[in-house]
């Protein structure tokens, strides 16, 4: 209640809550200086002048159960701007329920927004369209206009339309009698001024009665006791009316449309329709009409649409059509015509034709008709709507139109029917082409589908890669590196491992708790990652939950990959995905297209995974093992005993995008330097298994110069035959990757 809020009090705010009720039990006007009053998303029923303060300014009463807005509500509420009433539950508004004070011309009127309500669009909703055109300053202004939508109380197929949309023939009310101030007969009988509502139908009414609809629709009875003289809309279809009798509408003068369409009609007697001298629109389809006559249609000069498809109609009189000089439309099609006088429908009367629809009939392939057909529906191609639906029927087969012949009857029909085997040869071979292209397309179509499963069909059965690249890296010292847990070691080595490497052909592998240091460093891993022309990772619980959280593991996949994401090869254990797609670093990886995704539990897995991996390329040698260069043997002399001598073979690789910015010195394992073709003296080292060894001053930039090594070499690496091999000024000699 207004009385419990202090008198000083400006803005009020009380949305989403459970108010019922605005109360004001004192009457207070005067006392309340409340300028914005919000009661939004509440349980409002009801406004009026007591509950809303005459001060407001801003008023949101919108989300609440409103469905009544008395009289002169807003009407001293001077200072009043705007009033949100939309999402409501309004049905009906007079004009004078939203009356406010009138307002100077320098002023803009009060905004209003009612839309989101179910309005009820009768006869008294009219003036809601025009309201914004008002010049009396008395009414506000309605904002969302264009968001206003009414149920209509007859509208079939649209019964909820936009008010905008609407024309004032269209907001109707029913009634059941009316008799106007001017008929005097209204106490007797036949009365034809008087306006009643036949049994068992629905009559509606505008606010002028220039609009009189009667409903009686869908009765599946005989024809209804008969309709108001006034009627301008008649709708009788879904009823039962085997025979329409002559003179049935005498008298509706008015009648602009009528729905006659599904009622069974079988014959229309002559004049049924006479009397009818302003019909419009005329609906006759879905019917069981058999003939035209050439008498129903008369004195139907002002009609503009026909509606007879769906009939059974097979003769249709000489100038049936000649009284309809104003059609628009004509509907025609899914009878059972064979002929018709095409001059019927290229009557001087008919000019005012825009559609017309013929498909769906039985027309006779006869040659004159068909020339005449043809030649019709060519000429008028632009109204004709359902050109694709026009045949010929001959003993029951259809046959499309011709519409590229233009020869005479004998060169293309005979006797009373189209010859199929008369066609030309040009015709054949057209078709020919057409079907090859056709069965081309087709092919390359599912090939371009199904080219996954037709690449792993390729590979597992013949060893073919389609499409592959034609050339990976065949420098890298490793096929793959395997990076996954150590709590899942043990089925690496065993099952992914053994296959592989011991495969035909085998592959070289790295793995991660086998080949480098349990925690190994960002760089050893970046290197032996680059070292490898693919990075295989077993994607499980245990390694998101042990490898992934490591740091320099996650750099050294970051950097290994980047801007070479198709070097991933994803091997994915059941039920893991929903857990890798919350983390933020590796999701790109398993979103990305190039990225292969291998699931462990898939039939084809092992298929799948040797596709993934590179192809084995033709020895060409490297410069990163040792047994991969030439090898001069130098025969002992007086200067020492006999050593070998190692020189560097040419590379025989393609570069990646990037190796020309990379950097040695940046590595755990810098690449081979090809200048350097002389003999190489090192220091002698304890024999190792491994390619990372320390590293000399020319890397002294490394913090670490005597790692713990780190990467096991390949069995393919050359190993000298028998002690240690020394150069020839005496040197002993063990040779290393550096």
């Amino acid at each position: 209640d207004y009385a419990f809020i202090p008198s000083n009090l400006k803005w009020l705010d009380i949305h989403g809550n459970y108010i019922e009720s605005l109360g004001n039990y004192y009457k207070l006007q005067e006392e309340i200086k409340v300028k914005t009053l919000d009661a939004s998303h509440n349980r409002l029923t009801d406004i009026g002048p007591m509950n809303v303060p005459n001060s407001v300014e801003l008023l949101f009463i919108n989300d609440n159960h409103i469905s009544t807005i008395h009289a002169n509500t807003f009407i001293d509420k001077i200072n009043l701007a705007r009033v949100d009433l939309y999402a409501n539950s309004l049905k009906k508004l007079q004009l004078h329920q939203l009356r406010v004070a009138p307002q100077p011309a320098d002023k803009p009127l009060p905004e209003f927004y009612l839309g989101g309500n179910p309005f009820e669009c009768d006869c008294s909703m009219e003036w809601m369209q025009r309201v914004n055109n008002l010049t009396a300053r008395q009414h506000p202004k309605i904002m969302d206009l264009p968001n206003v939508e009414c149920i209509m109380p007859h509208a079939r197929g649209s019964p909820v339309r936009p008010i905008v949309s609407l024309k004032p023939k269209d907001f109707l009310c029913k009634y059941e009698t009316h008799c106007f101030a001017l008929c005097h007969c209204c106490d007797f009988d036949a009365c034809d001024c008087e306006m009643t509502c036949p049994t068992n139908c629905t009559c509606y009414h505008d606010q002028t009665w220039g609009t009189n609809v009667v409903d009686c629709g869908n009765q599946r009875a005989a024809l209804a006791k008969p309709v108001p003289m006034d009627a301008t809309e008649v709708y009788m279809d879904g009823n039962d009316y085997p025979e329409l009798q002559n003179h049935a509408f005498i008298g509706r003068k008015n009648l602009k449309v009528l729905f006659a369409n599904a009622s069974k009609i079988i014959t229309i007697q002559n004049r049924t329709f006479a009397g009818l001298t302003a019909l419009q629109v005329l609906h006759l389809e879905d019917n069981a009409i058999q003939k035209i006559h050439g008498y129903e249609f008369e004195n139907l000069g002002l009609l503009k649409e026909l509606y007879l498809q769906n009939n059974m109609i097979s003769v249709i009189a000489n100038n049936s059509f000649a009284p309809l000089y104003s059609l628009q439309v004509l509907r025609i099609d899914g009878n059972r015509l064979t002929t018709i006088p095409m001059a019927q429908l290229q009557a001087t009367q008919l000019q005012s034709l825009q559609a017309l629809s013929l498909g769906r009939n039985y027309w006779s392939c006869r040659c004159r008709f068909m020339q005449e057909l043809t030649s019709f529906v060519a000429d008028n191609a632009v109204i004709i709507q359902d050109m694709q639906d026009i045949y010929c029927v001959d003993d029951g087969i259809h046959r499309d139109l011709d519409f590229n012949v233009t020869a005479s009857c004998s060169d293309y029909y005979a006797g009373s029917s189209v010859l199929p085997d008369r066609l030309s040869e040009t015709y054949i071979f057209l078709l020919a082409a057409a079907l090859i292209i056709a069965c081309l397309l087709v092919f390359v179509l599912v090939m371009f589908i199904f080219r996954e499963p037709l690449r792993f069909w390729l590979f597992s059965r013949y060893g073919v890669r389609v499409f592959g690249p034609r050339c990976e890296d065949s420098e890298k010292l490793y096929d793959a590196i395997f990076i996954y847990s150590a709590k899942d070691a043990e089925y690496v080595a065993r099952n992914i491992a053994a296959e592989l490497e011991n495969g035909r052909p085998p592959l070289r592998l790295c793995l991660q708790h086998r080949d480098l240091s349990e925690d190994a460093s960002h760089l050893q891993l970046l290197e032996a990652s680059r070292a490898s022309r693919r990075i295989v990772m077993l994607l499980s619980r245990n390694f998101l939950q042990t490898e992934w959280s490591r740091c320099e593991l996650r750099r050294a996949v970051h950097d290994a990959l980047r801007g070479r994401p198709h070097k991933l090869v994803v091997l994915e254990e059941v039920g893991v995905l929903l857990e890798a797609e919350n983390d933020v670093e590796l999701v790109p990886y398993l979103k990305t297209a190039t990225v292969n995704r291998i699931k462990r539990s898939d039939r084809h897995f092992w298929e799948k995974l040797r596709y993934a991996l590179p192809v084995e390329a033709p020895y060409r040698g490297n410069n990163y093992t040792i047994d991969h260069h030439e090898r001069v043997k130098q025969t002992s002399g007086a200067n020492g005993p006999a050593g070998v001598m190692f020189r560097q073979a040419p590379p025989a690789y393609c570069p990646e995008i990037d190796e020309a910015n990379y950097s040695s010195a940046t590595t755990a394992t810098p690449s081979p330097r090809p200048s350097r073709r002389g003999m190489v003296e090192l220091p002698q080292r304890p024999p190792s298994e491994h390619i990372y060894s320390s590293i000399d001053s020319d890397y002294s930039t490394l913090e670490c110069e005597n790692m713990v090594p780190g990467v096991h070499r390949p069995s393919s690496t050359w190993r000298p035959g028998g002690g240690q091999n020394t150069m020839p000024h005496g040197h002993h000699v063990q040779a290393y990757l550096v």
